[in-house]
């Protein structure tokens, strides 16, 4: 046992009580446990049997007696003032006068409770203008939503139109590309030409001088030859009567 953690004040009626055997109250209490366990709390159960056991059970005995006989006189006193109360009518006056405040309570009850349905009606008649008023702009939502939606619908086949239009803008674009490249290098070839034209001009203009030089050249050469051969004319005309004169 552990009766070393118990107080030295308790011991000796600790001591008195383990030599009543049986009848002790750590018997009762405890049972055959060995251990008291003196820093563990009670439960209820064994305080109630600590408290019905040994000398202190005549007291709670008595106690419980005297409580029971309280009762019994208190029960009748109340009866005896129950049998007053309805000698004297007080009891159906007060009674009277409970039914006339719950009749009282009534009226006022109904009376709140008519403001509250008439209130409930204004509310109902807000409502009702409330769910008019949001069916009107659910309406007018449903509209806008399918002009929305045509207005989508419009706006896809406009960038279908507009991606198939790019489409044939880049192949003309590539074409034109192409167009230009072809224009560019048959304009490199023109150029080369012009300059190849250019140069056979000069040269022909520098042909055409020297023929016309030579042409002139060749006039003067023919009117030189021209005024020789009349002069070898008129020397040859000349010298024919000459000879023959001689002849003769």
């Amino acid at each position: 046992m552990d009766v070393k953690n118990i107080c030295p004040e308790s011991s000796p009626g600790l001591f008195m009580d383990m030599l009543a055997g049986e009848r002790s109250i750590l018997r009762k209490v405890f049972g055959q446990s060995k251990r008291l366990q003196p820093n563990k709390p009670s439960t209820k159960a064994q305080a109630a049997v600590a408290l019905t056991s040994g000398r202190i059970s005549e007291a709670i005995y008595n106690e419980l007696t005297r409580l029971e006989s309280e009762n019994v006189s208190r029960q009748a006193e109340m009866e005896e003032m129950r049998s007053e109360l309805l000698d004297r009518g007080e009891i159906q006056r007060f009674w009277h006068e409970k039914l006339n405040e719950g009749r009282n309570h009534g009226v006022e009850v109904e009376k709140h409770y008519l403001s509250a349905i008439n209130e409930l009606e204004q509310e109902k008649t807000v409502q009702e203008k409330y769910f008019a008023d949001s069916l009107k702009e659910k309406a007018v939502m449903d509209c806008q939503r399918q002009l929305l939606f045509s207005l989508k619908g419009e706006i896809n086949d406009l960038s279908e139109r507009l991606a198939s239009e790019r489409r044939i803008y880049v192949t003309e674009q590539c074409k034109l590309q192409d167009m230009l490249s072809d224009l560019q290098s048959k304009q490199v070839g023109m150029l080369d030409t012009k300059s190849m034209l250019k140069a056979e001009i000069e040269a022909l203009r520098t042909l055409r001088s020297w023929v016309e030089d030579e042409a002139r050249k060749s006039q003067a050469r023919a009117k030189v030859l021209e005024e020789l051969g009349k002069r070898w004319r008129w020397d040859d005309q000349a010298s024919l009567p000459s000879t023959s004169e001689t002849e003769k």
